[in-house]
């Protein structure tokens, strides 16, 4: 079988200088580790952006310092558009973002027409750079590739520099010297997403004794949940005894849901708390005002018929 190969390709070399020139190794690990989160920044771009399969091939290592030289070979050579602005998104100190004019702010973020784009070599340079700096993943390969750098006290300058296979020229070159390794590596290792919700919990466990720290646990679309109740209207109904849980009692309320990622590990931790107690019930015929002192969170109580609509702490 005759396998073919496409003459568009992007020649990246990783150029890492030691304060002595006559040094040409380095530590193993660190290498493999650099070269390893370089290489999951690329396949994370093609996963996500490309609609065929990248080769990424290994050439032969030139004298001088230790260069690390890949071949990205691909068959759309507007793949080379996105894969440059990766390798100067990765090189660059991450700027400032700036407004992007309306056709550009139409594709970012948008995965199918970003893809759409690329395959029909209709993406501009300004819209790849534009990609690379919204897309959050890359900042986590970035991180870590510059982490690892950081423990090879030989290194002092990495130099990144691409070529690709029918010019003569270098198109980019960028370098980052040692004293600005932390300037890409994150200080916080951990990202928060928050989103609120309106949800009806049906109460599984209730906490009844005040001050206890546990959790609460119900059932929400069909899950079994832990969360923690930071409505102190509501609260001192439970505590005081003036509500009653039975089999099948539920409150409607507003749901805080919290997701933090751990950029490092991209281990997904997933809080939850209800800040706002609207009203609670057993039956939806029957369904219990709760009463709240002052307005939470901006939410008007709306007042709807009840058995307890005279009833006040």
């Amino acid at each position: 079988m005759k396998i073919q190969t496409s003459n568009n390709s992007l020649t990246v070399q990783l150029r890492y200088c030691f304060e002595d020139e006559k040094t040409h190794s380095m530590n193993a690990e660190v290498f493999n580790e650099c070269e390893r989160q370089f290489i999951q920044a690329i396949q994370n771009v093609e996963k996500k952006y490309f609609e065929e399969s990248l080769q990424i091939k290994v050439k032969p290592r030139e004298e001088g310092s230790l260069t690390d030289i890949l071949d990205l070979i691909s068959q759309n050579p507007s793949v080379n558009i996105v894969l440059g602005a990766l390798i100067g998104f990765l090189f660059s100190r991450i700027p400032q973002k700036l407004p992007k004019p309306q056709q550009t702010s139409t594709i970012v973020g948008n995965i199918s027409k970003i893809r759409e784009a690329i395959k029909t070599g209709n993406l501009t340079q300004e819209e790849a750079d534009a990609i690379m700096q919204d897309d959050k993943t890359l900042r986590k390969y970035q991180s870590k590739y510059f982490k690892s750098a950081k423990k090879d006290t030989q290194i002092i300058k990495i130099e990144a520099t691409t070529k690709k296979s029918n010019s003569y020229r270098e198109d980019l070159k960028l370098e980052v010297e040692r004293k600005d390794f932390d300037s890409f590596i994150l200080s916080e290792t951990e990202e928060k997403e928050d989103e609120t919700e309106e949800a009806k919990i049906f109460i599984v466990a209730p906490i009844l004794i005040k001050g206890r720290r546990d959790a609460w646990k119900g059932i929400y679309e069909n899950h079994s949940i832990e969360f923690k109740i930071t409505d102190k209207d509501f609260l001192e109904h439970v505590w005081n005894k003036q509500i009653n849980f039975q089999n099948g009692t539920f409150i409607n309320c507003e749901l805080k849901i919290t997701k933090t990622i751990n950029i490092e590990t991209e281990e997904i931790k997933i809080t939850r708390e209800v800040i706002n107690v609207r009203n609670y019930g057993e039956d939806k015929d029957l369904i219990r005002k709760v009463i709240h002192r002052r307005k939470s969170y901006g939410t008007e109580i709306v007042p709807m018929p009840s058995l307890f609509d005279n009833f006040e702490l």
